[in-house]
């Protein structure tokens, strides 16, 4: 504990500051004006992009301490199979301390080889930000190469549900993050396959 006296007007005042006193957190604007931190500033970017974020503390890593932490801050997992067929969906999900295990798994002798990889994950086109992206995963083709798939791969007009709501309104969605609601149905389903057409061609010409 610090005692610290201060004259005012001829006053004493004393400010008692302790051992462990911690200063308040430093704060930074965001482009909406927002006052946070920048440590919540760095999660919510990583959520929104899917990567790690830069910070000083990801600026000071080891180039495959950092790497392997990409890896594991979001982690975009395929559909699993078991012996008796299809046990679960795409999903994503993630390791919050990254950057720490992924320290700990190189010191005990883990390492990241390109050549071994026999299955890569390719973001959706035109889709949701990476953290919510399950996209697509590829293989190589014959000749070892990394295909690039159609982007109509990624939008399959099966996966395209369509439910009334208590209103009455017919609601199409897909889960690539499309949706469209109309009166009926088949207005209802036909508006997300406009939209899923105009997401494909959009992007083969940005390729």
């Amino acid at each position: 504990m610090i005692d610290e006296n201060h004259t005012l007007d001829k006053e004493v005042v004393q400010s008692v500051r302790f051992a462990n006193h911690q200063p308040p957190p430093r704060y930074v604007k965001t482009d909406a004006g927002q006052l946070v931190t920048p440590e919540f500033l760095a999660f919510i970017q990583q959520a929104l992009s899917g990567k790690l974020a830069e910070t000083a503390e990801t600026a000071e890593l080891d180039p495959q301490v950092k790497a392997l932490a990409e890896e594991l801050s979001v982690i975009h997992l395929p559909a699993w199979q078991g012996s008796i067929g299809k046990t679960a969906d795409p999903t994503v999900t993630g390791i919050k301390q990254a950057n720490r295990v992924a320290e700990y798994l190189i010191k005990r002798g883990v390492r990241m080889h390109s050549e071994l990889e026999e299955i890569r994950w390719v973001a959706t086109p035109g889709g949701p930000p990476g953290a919510f992206d399950t996209g697509l995963h590829i293989t190589k083709d014959e000749h070892g190469e990394w295909p690039a798939p159609d982007p109509e791969s990624f939008y399959d007009l099966d996966d395209i549900t369509v439910t009334q709501t208590d209103s009455g309104i017919w609601c199409a969605t897909h889960p690539r993050g499309l949706a469209f609601e109309s009166a009926t149905k088949t207005e209802a389903y036909a508006g997300v396959v406009d939209q899923l057409r105009e997401r494909i061609e959009q992007s083969r010409e940005a390729r």
